[in-house]
């Protein structure tokens, strides 16, 4: 045992030894580590600044091209409203020329068969569907109608009565053709 205190004081001598440290030396190499490592940071914080400036300015660049784009697609709109607009109007003004066109061919037939003699527009009328007669017969004068229905075929006659009874419109809903001739109505 005492051997080994022996040992343990020579070792205990031995390393109370002090070896002078250069704590110069240390600073200075810790030092040069540190700015290493601050240039890297400064590099990294410049590329995320150039990053940050091209995203910036990708961004503004979109937001303009949505700008224009936005502008141009108001004033496409502006000019199809303008346009509906004039549609719009140009219907109701080629609406009111038919109207008149109608009321004028209308007027001018039923003026036609009111100098008719009676037995041609019977012949005529009776040619022709009942719902045409009919519409023809509805504006003509109460005294015209009989003398012409007195001169028609009597069943031609009762078909258009019935319809002349119903009113306007005439229409072919009991499934009856423009263009049926006299005789093959069946009203029931």
């Amino acid at each position: 045992m005492g051997r080994i205190f022996i040992f343990l004081s020579i070792l205990n001598f031995a390393f109370a030894y002090n070896v002078p440290v250069d704590c110069t030396q240390i600073f200075e190499a810790r030092k040069d580590e540190i700015l290493k490592e601050l240039e890297v940071i400064d590099e990294q914080r410049q590329a995320l600044e150039a990053f940050r400036a091209s995203t910036q300015a990708a961004y503004d660049e979109s937001l303009k091209k949505l700008a224009q784009k936005e502008a141009d697609l108001n004033a496409t709109m502006k000019t199809i409203d303008q346009k509906r607009k004039e549609i719009d109007a140009q219907v109701a003004k080629n609406d009111e020329i038919l109207k008149e066109l109608r009321t004028m061919t209308t007027d001018k037939v039923n003026e036609s068969y009111s100098k008719m003699k009676d037995q041609a527009a019977a012949d005529v009328l009776s040619q022709m569907s009942r719902t045409q007669a009919a519409s023809i017969m509805y504006a003509l004068e109460p005294k015209k109608i009989s003398t012409v229905m007195a001169k028609m075929d009597p069943k031609t006659a009762s078909e258009i009565t019935i319809l002349l009874k119903k009113g306007p419109p005439f229409n072919d809903s009991e499934n009856v053709s423009i263009d049926t001739p006299a005789g093959s109505l069946d009203i029931q």
